[in-house]
């Protein structure tokens, strides 16, 4: 696994969610596989997904360029996600900043 990505999880487990691995989902192209979160964080939990997109210019090849973030396993291309973050953005953004704007859209008590 790409050490971008590890670094990613492990600044989610550091906010509240822990990693289950692979999603039951049937691979398609335009995805090279789906990590499930499930919080430890009220509400206990609360299941999120990292959906690890292939880039679209090389077909042939599951190159990963982008992780979207969603609380449903997507099921097209044009999923609209929570939010997404390239491979290269994560050495450039503030991780925990990002996992924190995603807890407060989907840690909330009903």
């Amino acid at each position: 696994m790409d050490i971008r990505l590890n670094k990613l999880i492990d600044t989610f487990q550091s906010k509240g969610w822990t990693s289950k691995g692979s999603a039951d989902a049937s691979s398609d192209w335009w995805f090279s596989e789906i990590i499930e979160l499930c919080s430890i964080w009220r509400p206990i939990n609360t299941v999120i997904y990292l959906t690890l997109l292939t880039d679209p210019q090389i077909l042939d090849k599951k190159v990963i360029w982008c992780i979207g973030v969603s609380s449903t396993i997507p099921d097209n291309r044009h999923y609209k996600f929570i939010d997404q973050l390239t491979l290269n953005d994560i050495s450039r953004e503030d991780l925990t900043t990002f996992v924190e704007n995603i807890n407060k859209q989907v840690l909330v008590d009903n």
